[in-house]
């Protein structure tokens, strides 16, 4: 994930958090409609931290669901930089974190450019106190005191998922949603206000052409399988939600 800022002649003004997602050879971010909505120009995406590099916006689109924006480059993403885009297969397609442990990872200035901060939530499905079988909205609460004003806006929510032996499956590490300011405030699952609500990433797999390894199914019966891997490297490799 990167900074989004406008810069200008002589300031450079954060906007919010994005997100770099690719897949076969190509790169889209996302973040939240109403930011990018409002943003100024040139809006442009910091791949360095410190602000020393960046690549243009050329231009977004708003999602199916209208709480995200779908942005496409100028440029391509420099290898070996501060951002490294994450790959689609670790995007999770439903807003689902089995229990485990969720954070909320947003950009905020630091005292030499800007700096990701990890910010432990809970994620709750609310039903209406089982009113409705339908889902009426997800909800992130914060668990630690002090992060409840924090700017969450365009924001992902990644889940730190344990070893599944059964299914012989590392530990990894997914987003699972994007995370957009709870203003109504009708609900609250915890004793925390909760600070978002949740949006699902379905409009990544829309806006990503689909590739896979190896020959093509010989038949509209075959399935293909996907798992979330983790290689323990990438920019949020060393975030410890224990901090």
């Amino acid at each position: 994930m990167a900074p989004l800022v406008v810069i200008g002649p002589t300031t450079t003004e954060l906007v919010g958090a994005c997100t770099l997602v690719s897949n076969g050879g190509r790169t889209v971010a996302f973040s939240s409609a109403e930011l990018l909505r409002s943003a100024g120009e040139p809006l442009m995406i910091l791949t360095q931290l410190d602000g020393s590099a960046a690549i243009p916006v050329t231009s977004w689109t708003m999602g199916r669901h209208s709480g995200i924006g779908v942005i496409e480059l100028g440029a391509e993403v420099p290898v070996g930089g501060d951002v490294t885009p994450l790959s689609i297969g670790a995007v999770c397609a439903t807003i689902d974190n089995r229990g485990a442990p969720s954070a909320i990872v947003t950009i905020e200035r630091a005292a030499k450019g800007y700096a990701r901060r990890a910010i432990p939530v809970y994620l709750d499905a609310i039903d209406g106190g089982g009113m409705t079988d339908e889902v009426l909205t997800r909800l992130a609460t914060p668990i630690d005191d002090g992060d409840d004003d924090v700017a969450i806006d365009g924001a992902p929510v990644f889940a730190w998922f344990p070893p599944d032996p059964l299914l012989g499956r590392p530990s990894e590490i997914a987003v699972v949603a994007l995370a957009l300011p709870y203003r109504i405030k009708t609900f609250k699952p915890r004793d925390h206000v909760a600070i978002a609500e949740l949006w699902g990433l379905e409009d990544l797999g829309r806006a990503l052409p689909f590739e896979i390894d190896g020959p093509e199914p010989s038949n509209e019966l075959d399935q293909v399988a996907g798992e979330i891997r983790d290689e323990g490297t990438g920019p949020l490799a060393g975030l410890d939600l224990d901090e």
